[in-house]
């Protein structure tokens, strides 16, 4: 081979081994850090907000039952109406009772004769004794016999005021204003004074209406120890505490407050039950309707929230990663408290303000690696100090 061969030859060799050079370069290249979406924690005041399943009652419920026997006349209202305080109901038939009224008088009359003319007696004796003319025992007889009289009298009033509040007790009035339930005795029914034959009707008043929810023990036991530590401001007066109402997903458009708190734990449930009260002019909420209630009106003051989807759990608890100043991956262990209207965590211990977690790429990190964090909204986070590059020579 000629000396110009030999050298073309080189020269179309050089290339495939500086080839095979840069690709073991290539495959020597350390990969580059994953890039992670972190968000910086700081403090915040978060308005709380809880949720429960509720029930609606009526903030007054009464039986209306007849205080007196006999026949059923007449009722007086259309049954599911609404009714006011004093309006007739029921009217039971008064002819007994106008009987009783009527001999109850007579007796008084005829009691009241005889009173006068033990007091003309007694007036006649008393002075005939002051004469001496008649004798001490006349006396004494006249004044017992006033007196009996007297007695008897007043025992006749009563019977009188008795027999006229039977014959009242015939027309049964609302004793609350309110919605009316189903008649429970028929007109024409005879009726008792007594026992289940004395129910007549049950009134329900609607405006307002209380809802009824329960608390568990933890819950309030837990809000009060972070009112204690001052970690939750505490409103200057109860109407600050707000409650809402929705059934399904739709919202009552009016707020209630929360006017009871059951100073006793269910020993069943370990619950507290609360009571809400609402507006209910147009009758919206109905007695025995299932809700939820929302309770608004506290704040968590300097709270550190981090999004739920941040927060893991492992055979230790829950544990968050955190992005240091060299930008290293750290597991951090927490104490996940409250959650917040958005959805979002309120981190009680573990983290600290100005502490960067990893809310995004948590697949792709493990504790240790060194990662490209980018702050939620894009911008990067440079590491505090750079570490040393080595270089090829």
């Amino acid at each position: 081979m000629s000396v110009k061969n030999r050298l073309w030859l080189v020269l179309a060799v050089l290339p495939v081994f500086g080839a095979c050079k840069d690709e073991d370069n290539v495959q020597k290249t350390p990969n580059a850090a994953p890039q992670v979406q972190v968000e910086v924690v700081e403090p915040e005041d978060v308005p709380l907000s809880f949720e429960f399943s509720a029930r609606a009652q009526g903030s007054k419920e009464t039986e209306v039952r007849a205080r007196v026997g006999g026949i059923l006349l007449k009722r007086n209202y259309v049954e599911g109406s609404a009714v006011k305080e004093g309006d007739v109901l029921f009217q039971i038939d008064p002819a007994p009772f106008e009987v009783a009224l009527s001999q109850a008088k007579a007796k008084l009359a005829q009691n009241e004769a005889q009173l006068r003319a033990a007091e003309t007696q007694w007036d006649r004796i008393s002075k005939l004794f002051e004469q001496r003319i008649v004798s001490e025992k006349s006396r004494d007889e006249a004044r017992a016999n006033l007196d009996s009289l007297r007695a008897s009298t007043a025992l006749a009033k009563a019977e009188v005021d008795s027999a006229q509040l039977n014959l009242d007790y015939t027309t049964v009035t609302a004793p609350i204003s309110g919605i009316t339930s189903m008649e429970t005795q028929s007109e024409g029914s005879l009726i008792s004074s007594t026992g289940d034959a004395s129910l007549l009707t049950h009134i329900t008043q609607q405006d307002p209406i209380y809802v009824i929810f329960s608390a568990s023990e933890n819950e309030i036991l837990s809000l009060s120890n972070m009112v204690e530590r001052g970690l939750i401001r505490n409103p200057q007066n109860k109407s600050e505490i707000r409650a809402k109402v929705k059934a399904g997903d739709k919202l009552y458009p009016q707020e209630g407050e929360i006017n009871f708190i059951n100073p006793n734990v269910d020993q069943t449930t370990g619950t507290i039950k609360l009571r809400a009260v609402f507006p209910n002019a147009e009758g919206k909420i109905r007695p025995g309707q299932f809700l939820r209630l929302i309770m608004e009106g506290l704040t968590r003051i300097d709270a550190l929230v981090v999004p739920q989807e941040a927060v893991m759990q492992g055979s230790n608890g829950a544990y968050v990663y955190r992005v240091n100043s060299q930008n290293m991956v750290e597991t951090v262990g927490v104490q996940a408290g409250l959650t917040t209207p958005g959805g979002g965590w309120i981190i009680d211990e573990g983290l600290n303000p100005g502490d960067k977690v990893i809310i995004n790429g948590l697949l792709k990190v493990r504790p240790g690696m060194k990662v490209d964090p980018v702050i939620a909204g894009g911008r990067a986070v440079a590491p505090e100090a750079a570490e040393p590059v080595a270089a090829d020579i």
